[in-house]
């Protein structure tokens, strides 16, 4: 259907400007074809410059201006502003076909004045009607009307700015509904029926998008794609404006809900006229008759993401109240709701999407239902994210904020940190080629409930690697098993890892001297393993890493003079961690900082990342440590909470010697230990050594084992049955113990 119209003028033009671009969308049903004014005014200026046909018919004169009509041959005539009687030559050649807009709810305050007459009368209540004409003053049967509050303080020109909104949206919606065919009057009936069913089989739906957007990357790009091809932009405050001075034509959403924002900006969207929109099941003709009955448009797009609430907890000083405020209610109220309805409406929650949402416009002239039910479930993931993020920073920001909390689970006033029900959200990183093992499927995620924390790696930023291939399922977990262990080592060390146990540390007073150490340790097993390094790395320590194969190399920083010389092994990772040999340490433990996944059960517990304060070991034997002895126990014991239990470590010299590790027995963890000593460090083999264990030992076996090998000192928790007899063989041996009390197992 394309109708032809006919629009009266004889001010501004602002609901001519509103007709036109209506019938530009589409969404009319019909042209405007000639324009006619009573007097010059700008309208039929814009009008002129816009090129459409325009008449000025002086006095709005009947029987010229009933010719002039009658030469165009309109199917509707629309007084848009038009501030003449409409005379019996032009009523009875177009009854039933002429339209006008009012500024009050008609059969209150007609004629020139309703604006000012309203203003008079102290009305609280004006509003807009759209009406058929008749040869009564602004009495013709009513096709449309809606309230428009008139607030304190209002003007004229106050109240004209809330009313023309209105008035921009009524009328090209009445005269749409007039094209179709679809408007009644009954005989003597003050008010004109639309026929629903009528108006659903020819109305033209518009094509419509709602923005309301905190990152405006790209919105300016998908707006103006969008109004190209023929999509009207329904936006909120920011994002509005932020299109406007883009030069695009922009509705504000207060137009459409004819209410005002209001409780600064919290109420905005929360409103019929938008959720109706979003809502409507538009394969259900009841759906969309009911949109119709009440005069509302569908969306058939929405663009929103969410106020930047992790942003603003980031930020120093924020008050609690404050960071309350960043918390978005309507957008998500969007989201959800465009997305529960993909199958009628496209969500969108990322830049990233705007150019695949315009390429599919142009393919398919409309967004796929495919593409529409992806964009939900990410929309879904997105809020609970979204929310997940809130939930986690509440409680301690209402605690430091004073607020009495009761000591219930997950709260921090209780002692039981774990909720309820816990949420935890990520964010995808990469795919990775394969999990453990090649017919494992895997993928890196980072967690975005909370901030990235010093002791969680250098895997919580999601940064890539500075060269390499991508990282491996191993990969990362040797990395971070090696950074974890090189976190807590002192001064210049160097420790390797292959399959997440060290098989080589040392502390020295040189990074040179500590790679040197920690490699003569187990060389064997240090070809394809993973190093984490507590210094920068030049170009004389990359020289001597580039001479073995490796698979990752974690430190502080890379200098030039390194990167160059480790560009020659391309396939070598190098991952910067900036928390190595920084001192860093962590005041406490995160409950929620460790996951794991037992038969369907997922464990959650504060990762072993705490330091051990050797001041407060025992010691059991009559003989003393001397200082070099407690020195290398106190590597030892910070070595082994990252060895797989059962573990047992030796040390000498400040370096790694011998390890047992991932034993279903401590003896024999204690027999691995001497025999990769006695393998790599020749006839001393575990001679002079120390050694740690990470849990008490059970029998006397695993220390004689430990003893006879030379070994002069131990650390282990204690709290076996059988200390007494573990005691007395290391006072047999003249040996030393030092009791922790502490154990570092690691499944």
């Amino acid at each position: 259907m394309s109708g032809r119209i006919a629009v009266g003028v004889s001010g501004n033009g602002s609901n001519l400007r509103a007709l036109v671009a209506a019938a530009g969308r589409g969404s009319l049903g019909g042209e405007v074809v000639v324009v006619f004014a009573d007097r010059p005014c700008p309208g039929l200026d814009w009008a002129t410059d816009l090129g459409i046909e325009t008449v000025l018919v002086p006095g709005g004169d009947d029987e010229t201006l009933g010719g002039t009509l009658a030469s165009v041959a309109p199917d509707v005539i629309v007084l848009a502003g038009y501030l003449r009687l409409i005379g019996p030559a032009v009523l009875a050649a177009f009854a039933g076909r002429i339209l006008n807009v009012h500024p009050s709810l008609l059969p209150s305050f007609p004629g020139l004045h309703g604006i000012r007459d309203a203003l008079a009368a102290g009305v609280a209540v004006t509003g807009v009607t759209v009406h058929l004409v008749d040869a009564t003053l602004d009495g013709g049967p009513i096709v449309a009307q809606e309230a428009v509050p008139v607030l304190p303080g209002d003007d004229e020109a106050s109240l004209l700015e809330r009313i023309h909104p209105v008035e921009h949206r009524l009328l090209p919606a009445a005269v749409a509904a007039l094209l179709a065919g679809a408007l009644t009057v009954p005989d003597g009936a003050r008010r004109a029926l639309l026929d629903t069913a009528v108006a659903d089989a020819h109305v033209p739906v518009p094509r419509r998008a709602l923005l309301s957007v905190s990152d405006k990357s790209g919105l300016a790009e998908l707006a103006r794609g969008l109004v190209t091809r023929g999509w009207e932009l329904v936006s909120t405050g920011g994002t509005a404006r932020a299109l406007r001075e883009a030069g695009l034509p922009v509705t504000d959403v207060a137009a459409v809900t004819g209410f005002p924002e209001m409780l600064d900006g919290r109420v905005k969207t929360l409103h019929p006229r938008v959720h109706a929109g979003l809502l409507a099941d538009r394969r259900r003709a009841d759906h969309r008759e009911a949109l119709l009955a009440a005069g509302i448009a569908p969306f058939d797009l929405v663009v929103v993401n969410l106020y930047p609430f992790a942003a603003a907890a980031r930020r120093p000083g924020l008050a609690f109240d404050d960071l309350v405020e960043e918390i978005d209610i309507g957008g998500p109220s969007m989201v959800r709701a465009a997305a529960k309805n993909h199958a009628s409406v496209a969500i969108v929650t990322s830049p990233a999407r705007y150019g695949s949402i315009l390429d599919a416009l142009d393919e398919h002239g409309e967004v796929p239902l495919g593409l529409r039910s992806a964009l939900a479930v990410e929309a879904f993931r997105h809020t609970a994210a979204y929310d997940a993020r809130i939930a986690a920073e509440l409680p301690g920001r209402m605690r430091a904020a004073g607020v009495p909390l009761p000591a219930e689970p997950g709260l921090p006033t209780s002692d039981d940190p774990y909720p309820p029900s816990l949420t935890i959200s990520m964010e995808k990183v990469d795919t990775l080629r394969y999990g453990e093992n090649p017919h494992q499927p895997a993928a890196r995620y980072r967690r975005t409930d909370r901030e990235p924390r010093p002791a969680e790696g250098p895997f919580a930023s999601g940064e890539p690697p500075l060269q390499g291939k991508a990282l491996s399922y191993n990969n990362v977990l040797d990395a971070s098993a090696a950074a974890s262990l090189a976190r807590l080592m002192r001064g210049p060390a160097v420790v390797i890892v292959k399959h997440t146990n060290p098989c080589g540390a040392a502390e020295r007073p040189t990074l040179l001297e500590a790679w040197g150490a920690a490699l003569a340790g187990d060389p064997v097993s240090a070809y394809g393993g993973v190093v984490a390094i507590t210094g920068a790395v030049d170009r004389a320590l990359a020289q001597r890493l580039v001479s073995i194969f490796l698979e990752v190399v974690v430190a502080p920083a890379f200098d030039e003079g390194a990167r160059e010389v480790l560009a020659g092994k391309s396939s070598l990772r190098l991952v910067v961690d900036a928390s190595l040999g920084s001192g860093a340490v962590a005041a406490a433990a995160d409950p929620l900082g460790s996951f794991r996944t037992a038969g369907g059960a997922v464990l959650v517990t504060a990762p072993d990342t705490l330091p051990d304060d050797s001041a407060e070991w025992t010691c059991t034997t009559s003989r003393r440590p001397t200082d070099a002895e407690l020195r290398d126990l106190d590597l030892a014991w910070r070595l082994c909470r990252g060895v797989v239990s059962n573990a047992i470590l030796l040390v000498r010299g400040g370096m790694l010697v011998g390890l047992g590790s991932g034993q279903v027995s401590r003896v024999d963890a204690c027999r691995g230990a001497v025999d990769k000593a006695r393998q790599f460090q020749g006839e001393a083999g575990a001679s002079g050594a120390v050694a740690a264990s990470d849990a008490f030992f059970p029998f006397a076996d695993g220390p004689r084992v430990l003893l006879d090998a030379g070994v002069t000192a131990i650390v282990q928790p204690g709290g076996s049955m059988r200390d007494a007899e573990v005691l007395a063989d290391v006072e047999a041996a003249g040996a030393a113990m030092l009791v922790t009390g502490t154990r570092h197992f690691r499944h």
